[in-house]
């Protein structure tokens, strides 16, 4: 039974989820803020059913400037706060764990700001040390945080969140088909971090730590079309009792000839459709298919691994050596081996201890490793990302022959079941 573009198609009895009404989406109004573009695309409405999630933009910060492109509200649990027809750059801030909105007196946050037409409501901030400025659907909550700063969290319908992330998780060249593999992986990955994230005030960041979400400046008519051609679907597998279960939808840029296993990677076990595996030299366009050489000091690695939350570490002298300690069934490397001046040797997960060195710099776990005395060099490189699931490279090649993306959700997450969640 085909899934892609039917809204009719329920839910799987066994599978659960809680939804939060969104909002309605229409054209933005002519005024516009200096410096603050139109919606380039109206989204389609969006019912109770679809839920919302709460994504934390950014870095909390001690301002913001916001802006809204038309009539707009500001309100807090006692009721509305400030009003107008179009809300011009203004700036926010904190004051005694209160909002400061201009030149408004403090108010008791957190403060949520809305457009009542859906224009966009935009925000002006510092992130990594870059000024940025962008538009977001849905509405804009500023928080104040127990470290005395703000953090901005948009609030929008998960389906328009879908398209301002996969807009940016692959390159606008690519298939539709790739872009609605896309969609259904972005999709479940966000649901399983919004159900867990329940005693947060967020559900998930708008960068790599989760997904890379841009906001509406950067939704295209392409995003649309794959969020709408797989509206609500998820993919799902059968847990032990026989019912469809979320799968944690994991997805990297590059595999690098073959998928990995979620247990290599985060530990613990994994699912049959993450169990790696799945041969993939399909995503050798990538430019990353391959990389040279990266050089690291052991003074930087040392200084990383005490640096970490593993309490083992802390203990760690002076480092001798860096070894592949073990790798898994197709190549990559699975342990590494620390060993430090007074002979001691600590164990890491790969896939952690990439995370401490870097992932910029140490672009996966398929390397191996020369020793250059003060120095390693990884060599033989292959392959960006951590490899689990879907391979985005791989993922465009499929779809440029002709494979739909029901069908490259089957080869990447083998005995996946996509079903409809609303």
């Amino acid at each position: 039974m085909a899934i892609f573009g039917s809204r009719g198609i329920l839910l799987a009895a066994g599978l659960a989820m809680v939804v939060a009404s969104g909002c309605a989406c229409e054209a933005p109004p002519a005024r516009v803020p200096r410096g603050v573009r139109p919606l380039a695309v109206v989204a389609p409405k969006m019912g109770p059913e679809v839920p919302r999630i709460r994504v934390k933009l950014g870095e909390d910060a001690a301002s913001f400037a916001a802006a809204v492109a038309g009539p707009w509200r500001l309100t807090n649990d006692a009721g509305q706060v400030a009003s107008g027809d179009a809300l011009d750059w203004t700036e926010v801030t904190v004051q005694d764990g209160k909002v400061l909105f201009g030149s408004a007196a403090p108010v008791a946050g957190p403060v949520e700001l809305r457009s009542d037409r859906d224009a966009g409501v935009w925000i002006r901030q510092t992130v990594n040390g870059t000024a940025r400025e962008r538009g977001y659907r849905g509405l804009l909550r500023l928080a104040p945080t127990s470290t005395g700063l703000l953090r901005a969290i948009n609030v929008l319908p998960m389906e328009a969140y879908l398209a301002g992330v996969v807009a940016n998780e692959l390159l606008k060249s690519w298939h539709v088909e790739a872009y609605k593999a896309q969609a259904v992986a972005a999709r479940t990955f966000a649901i399983i971090q919004r159900n867990q994230k329940t005693r947060y005030d967020f559900d998930v960041y708008d960068s790599v730590l989760d997904q890379v979400y841009g906001g509406c400046g950067t939704e295209t008519r392409k995003s649309w079309e794959a969020v709408q051609g797989t509206w609500g679907v998820v993919a799902t597998y059968r847990g032990p009792s026989g019912n469809p279960v979320l799968l944690k939808t994991y997805y990297s840029s590059t595999c690098g000839g073959e998928t990995a296993s979620a247990a290599s990677m985060f530990g613990g076990q994994a699912p049959a459709p993450l169990a790696g595996g799945v041969q993939c030299t399909y995503c050798g366009k990538s430019p990353r298919y391959t990389w040279p050489p990266v050089t690291l000091s052991k003074q930087e690695i040392g200084d990383a691994l005490r640096r970490s939350t593993v309490k083992d570490l802390a203990r760690l002298g002076r480092v001798r050596t860096v070894e592949v300690a073990e790798r898994t069934s197709g190549g990559r490397a699975d342990q590494i081996r620390i060993t430090d001046a007074a002979g001691q040797a600590f164990i890491l997960r790969a896939g952690y201890w990439r995370t401490l060195m870097g992932p910029s710099r140490v672009l996966s776990t398929w390397f191996d490793i020369g020793d250059a005395a003060d120095r390693i060099i990884l060599k033989n490189g292959r392959g960006c990302g951590h490899g689990v699931g879907l391979c985005q490279w791989g993922t465009e090649y499929w779809a440029e022959h002709g494979k739909t993306a029901e069908e490259i959700l089957r080869y990447y997450y083998p005995g996946v079941e996509l079903v409809k969640a609303y």
